[in-house]
């Protein structure tokens, strides 16, 4: 469909058909694959399950010490974020609070599209250095070790 679509816009003299409709091919595919990696996964219930015993608890009371654990945890990384400085901030704010994709945050920015990816990088890279454990507090992963916390933090 998309080729027949966009048959005027093929030109002979830079290659042959099949080149053209395989890079047709290849780019919806890439575009299709983009957007399934994004979607939540989706699970089937079993025949005896409904919906509400799928879905967490949200009562208050459900689980009062996961909500204090969870909003600790939340507090943590924001005043960690604080500390990362501000390019590096606003960036992922914009990437993890806003949901930007990285040409928009570097539309928002002003920067290249590079830049949004070093600023980033260096600031998942500086606020797991800022939520690195102090002697004396407790960790993110209690447990693990150093070095996977430190994974489990670029991950954010």
């Amino acid at each position: 469909m998309r080729a027949y679509a966009h048959l005027q816009t093929f030109n002979p003299t830079l290659g042959k058909f099949s080149t053209w409709l395989y890079q047709i091919a290849r780019n919806t595919t890439r575009t299709y694959m983009a957007k399934e990696s994004r979607r939540p996964p989706q699970e089937d219930l079993y025949e005896d399950e409904t919906l509400e015993q799928r879905l967490p608890e949200t009562r208050r009371d459900a689980a009062p010490e996961s909500a204090i654990l969870a909003a600790d945890e939340q507090r943590a990384v924001r005043e960690a974020l604080r500390r990362v400085p501000e390019k590096m901030r606003t960036a992922l704010a914009l990437r993890y609070f806003k949901h930007m994709d990285y040409q928009e945050i570097a539309d928002t920015m002003v920067v290249s599209l590079g830049n949004v990816k070093t600023l980033i990088h260096r600031g998942k890279a500086a606020l797991a250095q800022e939520l690195t454990p102090q002697p004396g507090l407790q960790p993110l992963a209690a447990g693990a070790s150093p070095e996977v916390q430190q994974r489990e933090l670029l991950c954010l």
